[in-house]
């Protein structure tokens, strides 16, 4: 199975704005959106975000909450995360942990060759 690439942009406002790989309902771009706003440009808040993720996953395994001020991100079992809206802005969705994890490496890439 090929892994599911995201994509970033920075907008007019200077938001991060993902995009999904092929097939991604808006629903799960929205609320992947929603959780990363509050990082901002900064590359050290996504990177800070998904070592605490990964160290509660050895600490704890599953059914641990990491969120940000605009949305939560629940590790519901090894292979889920729930993404739970605080605003009323998407649906709470399910989204696979490795595509979780490797959407928050794409914008940790993205932002670190942004400032280069």
């Amino acid at each position: 199975m090929e892994a599911a690439v995201w994509s970033f942009a920075v907008d007019q406002d200077d938001l991060v704005i993902p995009k999904g790989p092929v097939g991604t309902e808006e629903n799960v771009r929205l609320a992947l959106e929603t959780l990363i706003i509050p990082f901002g440009t900064r590359v050290e808040n996504p990177e800070i975000y998904l070592r605490e993720w990964r160290r509660m996953w050895r600490d704890f395994e599953s059914e641990y909450v990491l969120g940000t001020s605009s949305a939560t991100a629940k590790r519901v079992n090894s292979d889920q995360v729930e993404i739970g809206d605080l605003y009323g802005q998407f649906e709470t969705c399910i989204m696979g942990v490795e595509e979780f994890e490797l959407a928050l490496e794409c914008m940790i890439y993205f932002l670190g060759h942004r400032r280069s």
